[in-house]
């Protein structure tokens, strides 16, 4: 579920959040969540999980817009997750070596449901949705593991404005798999920079969206053979 209608106080809950550089540090080294759109607006992408196959799907496609989100609109892009297992192998292969810190608070997890972390229910397992964003996934290459780490709460994404301007965008992942569509995402950051979209960039957006689309539409044409409404087979055959 994506908004542009943020209340402030849901910036109020992410600004002082607890965030953990660890990854390739002797150390680790803390700040709090507001330091990342100090001096520039920023988008920040809460993963359940690092071996996530959903979650690495996602920041692929951002990674493909690094430069324009990045270098032409001056956006900082920054993961969040809440554990580390996995977090190095996330960085390195899937997050092209970017910005990926830990959530310890799970503070920004939190946000995401109003101040209560929002846990995927048993019943999520027997949704054909679920099975409709696998089916997306294995089609678009990427891979991961499903028993490795707690992946049942549920992450999201925020663009937040330069300064304590607040949120511009948050959504919020309800069903397993769900990504924030990144026509959405490349729009909201060309208002707050300024910076026009080339058609390129509209029309690689286009194509991006239009393969997740066609996947999901191809898991669905499959999932209507294995599936009713309410129940499908665990896991559905041939998955």
């Amino acid at each position: 579920m994506a908004s542009t209608d943020v209340s402030p106080e849901q910036y109020k809950a992410i600004k002082d959040v607890v965030l953990t550089d660890f990854i390739d540090k002797n150390g680790e080294t803390t700040f709090k969540a507001h330091e990342l759109w100090k001096e520039k607006p920023a988008i920040v992408i809460v993963i359940r999980r690092p071996g996530c196959p959903f979650c690495r799907e996602e920041v692929r496609i951002l990674d493909e817009h690094r430069n324009i989100i990045e270098k032409q609109m001056g956006f900082r892009m920054a993961v969040v997750l809440h554990e580390k297992l996995g977090a190095t192998t996330f960085k390195r292969d899937y997050w092209n070596g970017g910005e990926t810190y830990w959530d310890e608070s799970k503070g920004f997890y939190k946000a995401l449901g109003g101040g209560q972390l929002r846990w995927a229910s048993l019943d999520q397992l027997i949704r054909p949705s679920l099975w409709f964003n696998a089916i997306r996934n294995l089609r678009s290459g990427v891979r991961g593991n499903l028993l490795v780490g707690e992946g049942r709460i549920f992450g999201g994404l925020y663009i937040v404005r330069k300064g304590d301007e607040g949120i511009a965008y948050k959504f919020e992942e309800t069903v397993l798999g769900n990504i924030a569509p990144i026509g959405d995402i490349l729009k909201v950051c060309s208002d707050i920079s300024g910076v026009d979209l080339t058609e390129a960039s509209v029309q690689r957006a286009k194509a991006q969206e239009a393969q997740v689309q066609e996947r999901a539409d191809a898991a669905a044409a499959k999932g209507q053979t294995e599936c009713n409404s309410d129940v499908c087979e665990f896991p559905p055959s041939k998955l």
